[in-house]
């Protein structure tokens, strides 16, 4: 009778867990289809007014062009473990290392090959066969040839 009694005990609960399971998933289906429906449902249409066109309207005004984003010319470490000094040459302080991959705002050439960069808000240099070149605007990478980096004044 005891076993009885425990069987169905486990029955009810284990229908009872199921029931919990169900439920809980149709919540999650449901909760994740409330924002496509508060979206669809919050579009009015906007009714459109016809006016008489007057001089203001008439009277083209001259385009404001939108200044070009500024773009970054930057250097990523093609190798892992370079020097970055505080001068153009091997002869200057290191200040740090570049490891494979990290990116550096680049200011100019040198004509000894050392590329001048920004460096942990201040100036470094690194030589420039260690750097692969581009520009970076709104989000896009423009691989830019080392000939084409500005040089030092």
């Amino acid at each position: 009778m005891r076993r009885k009694t425990l069987s169905i005990v486990l029955d009810a609960f284990i229908v009872l867990l199921l029931v919990t399971i169900v439920f809980l998933i149709v919540l999650i289906v449901k909760r994740g289809e409330a924002p496509i429906q508060a979206q669809e449902t919050q579009v009015e249409e906007t009714p459109v007014v016809q006016t008489e066109p007057t001089v203001a309207d008439t009277e083209e005004e001259p385009e404001e062009s939108e200044p070009e984003p500024q773009k970054d010319l930057l250097g990523r470490s093609n190798t892992d473990g370079v020097n970055i000094r505080s001068g153009a040459g091997t002869d200057y302080d290191v200040l740090g290392m570049a490891a494979l991959g990290d990116e550096y705002k680049v200011i100019s050439s040198h004509a000894n090959g050392w590329i001048e960069i920004e460096y942990k808000g201040s100036i470094g240099y690194i030589f420039g066969e260690y750097l692969d070149f581009y520009y970076m605007s709104g989000g896009e990478y423009t691989p830019v040839e080392r000939s084409e980096v500005p040089m030092a004044d």
